[in-house]
């Protein structure tokens, strides 16, 4: 088996993939790895919650995660479940804000037909009413099950505060008010008009011949002619001018504390210093904001920091948990060990060690069947380059300290960061003022119905003023309003 060198001594696995496009514009990908008998097929909409238009905000890709499980034009639920044991396959699938994902991970010689299940519970599902109004009510636990967790919560505000116009900053499974008013025909409507055969991309690796894989996939696709996939305008963020703190009180006794900036997309040449910077910051037991604000300060009880990159834009951030009392001195905390990176720099060993755990990371996902098809279906839906793993290795190879200090000094600032805390109640108090410069006395709330309520106390004059904003005007107008 040939190898890529990525680092000295170390080389990615090379295995050939092919690439096929048939005539109704379906993508299909297919590695041959004989290493060992099994094999993963994924079936990929490019489509997500970001996607969802007039409906952002009901989680329809989500619930069609669900019901696409649910029946056939050939098999009902029962029969999709119990086809793909008696193969000795196991089936899930998975959402996000730019893609649903399904698959079955088999034996080699189930492959076929595990094949043809996935290809019909994809392309030809019928979302049948007699299973959908229970599924709307698994969903609903889930929304309970969502606000009840404050790790789950504390991540959504932090979505909702750094990207209030960017649909980014709705959840993938919506909101419950917005669920509650969809109705078995929009979700058909959402379906027949996203699952178009020229939308999915499947993805077959592990022990298959692709010639075979292609002709099967061809003669299941040969009655499904390309559909007509309209532009969805999804609103892009504009630059933020300044620092956004948002409390949610939650009956928790430890407290979620998140500081958030927004950096670019995936395939940005920014991208591989900016994993570098957060690996060296909190990714690990030896990065800085372990070693420095929870084990020589005792601020928090976990730190750590991470970079979220899809095609559209991501956030950098970082997380700690911590006792409400802490809250002030553990922020000035974690940006002060910020500050020290941007005006001390980062060393060469701190680099070395981010560049051998991205390749280790890298190698672990590419060991199994299910990782390999996982990394070439989003190699392809998000950088259209079936190679970008392995461009991205070598480009993090490349990367050193002035490159990891000069995108610190680019995007981890003052104005463009964003706060969120969720954790007890507590009154009102002004925030650390030396790092933000925020007025003293302003606070942000969020009622249940997502309007938001910004208070500042000012006693200087016995006066009262009040305003009112709406995300309406020109822009929101149609053509006959106009």
């Amino acid at each position: 088996m040939g190898g890529s060198s990525i680092s000295p001594g170390v080389e990615l696995p090379d295995l050939p993939v092919e690439k096929f496009v048939l005539d109704n514009g379906l993508t299909l990908i297919v590695r041959e790895d004989r290493s060992s008998p099994v094999v993963s097929l994924q079936g990929w909409c490019q489509t997500g919650s970001i996607h969802e238009g007039g409906w952002l905000g009901a989680g329809l890709s989500h619930i069609l995660e669900h019901m696409l499980f649910k029946g056939t034009q050939a098999r009902s639920s029962e029969e999709v479940v119990r086809e793909i044991g008696v193969l000795g396959g196991q089936i899930n699938a998975y959402t996000s804000f730019d893609r649903t994902v399904y698959y079955i991970d088999c034996p080699g010689e189930s492959a076929r037909g595990c094949l043809d299940v996935l290809m019909d519970v994809v392309a030809r599902a019928t979302v049948p009413a007699a299973e959908f109004a229970g599924e709307q009510e698994v969903i609903r636990r889930e929304f309970a099950m969502g606000d009840d967790d404050p790790d789950r919560v504390a991540s959504r505000e932090m979505f909702a505060t750094a990207f209030p116009t960017h649909p980014y900053g709705v959840p993938v499974i919506g909101y419950r008010e917005v669920f509650d008013q969809l109705d078995r025909d929009d979700v058909l409507d959402y379906y027949s008009r996203r699952y178009a055969p020229n939308n999915l991309v499947f993805v077959v690796v592990g022990d298959v011949e692709p010639g075979p894989v292609r002709d099967q996939v061809a003669e299941f696709f040969e009655t499904l002619p390309r559909r007509p996939l309209a532009p969805v305008f999804v609103p892009q963020e504009p630059q933020q001018l300044g620092r956004r703190d948002f409390f949610k009180a939650f009956p928790t006794p430890v407290t979620k504390l998140w500081l958030a900036w927004r950096i670019p997309g995936l395939t940005h040449p920014d991208m591989p210093a900016l994993d570098v910077l957060a690996t060296v910051l909190g990714d690990g037991r030896s990065s800085r904001l372990h070693c420095g604000v929870r084990e020589r300060l005792g601020a928090v009880h976990r730190v750590d920091a991470f970079s979220y990159t899809p095609a559209d834009g991501g956030l950098f951030a970082i997380g700690a948990d911590l006792d409400p009392e802490k809250r002030g001195p553990a922020e000035v905390a974690i940006l002060e060990e910020v500050g020290r990176l941007l005006d001390g720099g980062v060393g060469d060993d701190e680099i070395a060690k981010a560049r051998r755990m991205a390749l280790a990371t890298q190698l672990g996902t590419l060991v199994t069947a299910s990782g390999q098809a996982s990394d070439l279906g989003g190699n392809w839906i998000l950088a259209r380059n079936l190679d970008f793993t392995r461009d991205y290795l070598r480009r993090i190879e490349v990367v050193d300290a002035r490159a990891v200090e000069e995108v610190a000094r680019r995007y981890l600032l003052d104005d463009s960061l964003s706060v969120v805390e969720v954790g007890p109640a507590k009154e009102v108090s002004a925030p650390a003022v030396a790092v933000s410069g925020r007025p003293p006395g302003r606070e942000l709330f969020e009622l249940d119905n997502g309007l938001r309520v910004v208070v500042e106390e000012d006693r200087r004059l016995p006066l009262l003023s009040m305003c009112a904003a709406f995300r309406a005007g020109l822009l929101a107008e149609t053509a006959a309003e106009s």
